[in-house]
């Protein structure tokens, strides 16, 4: 393992749909017109209902609806995630998704910190790297962690953990930033810190998670301290039990 700083997080893993980029409107206006294509109906609730989840359990919920409207069946989930992401980076590149507030910010502090930083999403490779180039700055991520790079996609902690080995630091001194539910708990489960920065769907409050409006105003040093008080915690449940 890498040696870290007590003073400083071993690593920041970045969410990147809703959490760098907006890009959870692009996700669901491609998921209704995609639905729409088949002659069938996907909702905005319906959509954010499924912020943050895997290429699979989107891919089988869009067939699945169609299948239930119209009676065609055999669409393949990946196929149909495919397509849906396409749309989505066509969005990105096209320069529709805005920065969300204080994450440019945040990622200039880290990297003037020397705080390594990984991108871990369930978005494909192809939107990832849309959206760094839609950064405008150096690629400041030393790790990039696709949804259909692990068995098991959010909100299994796989892709964290992957992040966290990738880095060669300890998932336990890192912090996970996120804006949906399903994200927040592939964190928590992983043993990282998690942060809930919600974007277009609330976020309820869970016990070991912490919430921000935004990030805008959070500076390093604020996360080196609740990397401490993390630590400190979890080493508490750790000789209770």
């Amino acid at each position: 393992m890498t040696s870290v700083s007590p003073r400083l997080p071993a690593a920041v893993l970045w969410d990147f749909d809703g959490t760098i980029l907006d890009t959870e409107p692009a996700w669901m206006a491609s998921e209704i017109a995609y639905v729409a294509s088949h002659s069938a109906v996907w909702t905005l609730d319906d959509a954010r209902g499924y912020i943050g989840a895997s290429w699979r359990t989107l891919g089988n919920a869009l067939g699945q609806r169609i299948a239930e409207e119209t009676g065609t069946t055999g669409l393949d989930p990946w196929d149909i995630y495919q397509s849906v992401s396409a749309g989505v980076v066509d969005q990105v590149r096209a320069g529709q998704a805005p920065l969300r507030p204080g994450a440019l910010e945040l990622l200039d502090a880290l990297g003037a910190a020397a705080v390594p930083c990984a991108l871990v999403s369930s978005s494909p490779e192809s939107l990832l790297r849309a959206g760094v180039a839609a950064l405008g700055i150096p690629d400041p991520f030393e790790a990039l962690i696709a949804g259909p790079m692990v068995e098991h996609g959010k909100p299994a902690p796989d892709c964290y953990l992957l992040a966290a080995a990738t880095l060669q630091v300890p998932i336990g001194q890192c912090v996970v930033l996120e804006d949906s539910p399903t994200g927040c708990e592939a964190g928590q489960r992983s043993g990282a810190l998690v942060i809930g920065i919600p974007s277009v769907a609330p976020l309820p409050s869970v016990a070991g998670q912490l919430r921000r409006d935004s990030l805008v105003g959070l500076t390093v040093a604020d996360l080196a301290a609740m990397v401490r008080a993390h630590g400190a915690h979890s080493a508490h449940k750790e000789d209770s039990q």
